[in-house]
């Protein structure tokens, strides 16, 4: 996806934001009594202190309704405004139909068409970009909701983990959702986007079920049906993030025609605070040009740079004319970048 911004007369703002976490918070030092292991000591360093949990019955849909409507608030809409809502995440619901209907009945937002978007933890970035290409190139299209949500705590097994589930990547998430409202607009918001995949590393780790894995009952006694590594032991290069993301960064940057020392934030995964920062470094950008929230809010996957974009705004981190750049990468692996212009 490159910049769109010369060929066309419709744009697509960021004209609300919102954000949704459970109520059960659940520190490192907590987690690391009920798996007795030492979970800050691997977590700290990476600036994830905490995670929310959904209660048993509440479900990823759940989450992103809540996120939804406080952004629609925001953006001073009602649900039946809403042409299009498009959800992100690799925790829906059901395997079939789309979560994104379930959010579209439970937000009455009557009018709108919805779809999933899964890219593992790089699909909230990559739903961002397709709802401003909607709003760019269809008149029809005034308002899209995305919406980057998170149920990951409940495909991990904290009490009783197996070697290829192992402590790793039971500690790592957390769940909520962060949402955002997308309008038409005669100025740019939207500038660009890049997608790149890494497919070789698609047997990493991930939440292996469905047609070249069916569920049975050994597969559940060998508690295989929750996010685990896979039997093939392949793993990403440790600076698989830091080298990559000043990559499609800069990709962006120079698609809409802009330099790097225009960013005004950086916006990334909240899954690794030193390849943040490494980032920031490679690109020649000062530390306070990104915003961390893991150490407040947990890592929750789709929905977390979202969310880091909620809480800098909150903090008045964010202003009128400020050059944003997304960038997330998700299991399988897939990396994306979006750049916005701040209204």
């Amino acid at each position: 996806m490159g910049s769109m911004t010369s060929s066309v007369s419709r744009f697509a703002r960021i004209s609300g934001v919102g954000m949704y976490l459970p109520e059960k918070r659940i520190t490192n030092a907590e987690l690391a009594e009920i798996m007795d292991y030492d979970v800050d000591g691997y977590l700290g360093p990476k600036g994830i202190t905490v995670r929310y949990q959904a209660a048993p019955d509440e479900s990823t849909s759940d989450m992103a309704t809540r996120a939804a409507r406080q952004a629609l608030d925001r953006a001073h809409l009602q649900p039946d405004q809403l042409d299009l809502i498009i959800l992100a995440t690799d925790t829906p619901d059901y395997v079939s139909p789309p979560t994104s209907a379930v959010v579209q009945h439970k937000l009455g937002a009557v009018r709108a068409g919805c779809f999933d978007v899964n890219a593992a933890c790089a699909d909230e970035t990559i739903a961002l970009a397709l709802a401003s290409h909607f709003i760019m190139l269809d008149p029809a299209m005034n308002h899209v909701l995305v919406i980057g949500a998170y149920g990951m705590t409940k495909w991990l097994d904290w009490c009783h983990y197996s070697e290829s589930s192992s402590k790793v990547l039971a500690t790592l998430f957390g769940d909520g959702a962060g949402a955002v409202i997308l309008s038409s607009a005669t100025e740019p918001g939207y500038l660009s986007s890049r997608i790149i995949g890494r497919g070789e590393y698609w047997d990493t780790y991930g939440i292996y079920l469905g047609t070249a894995e069916p569920v049975d009952l050994a597969m559940v006694q060998e508690k295989r049906h929750y996010l685990r590594f896979h039997d093939n032991q392949h793993r990403v290069p440790s600076d698989f993030n830091a080298s990559l993301w000043p990559r499609l960064i800069r990709d962006a940057i120079e698609k809409a025609g802009h330099t790097i020392d225009q960013l005004s934030m950086v916006l990334v995964n909240q899954v690794e605070l030193d390849a943040a920062q490494e980032t920031l470094k490679v690109l020649g950008l000062p530390p306070e040009k990104t915003h961390w929230v893991a150490d407040r809010f947990g890592y929750t996957g789709s929905a977390s740079a979202l969310m880091a974009l909620y809480d800098a705004i909150e903090q008045g981190k964010i202003k009128s004319g400020d050059l944003l750049a997304f960038c997330t990468s998700g299991a399988g692996f897939v990396v994306a970048s979006a750049l916005f212009r701040w209204a």
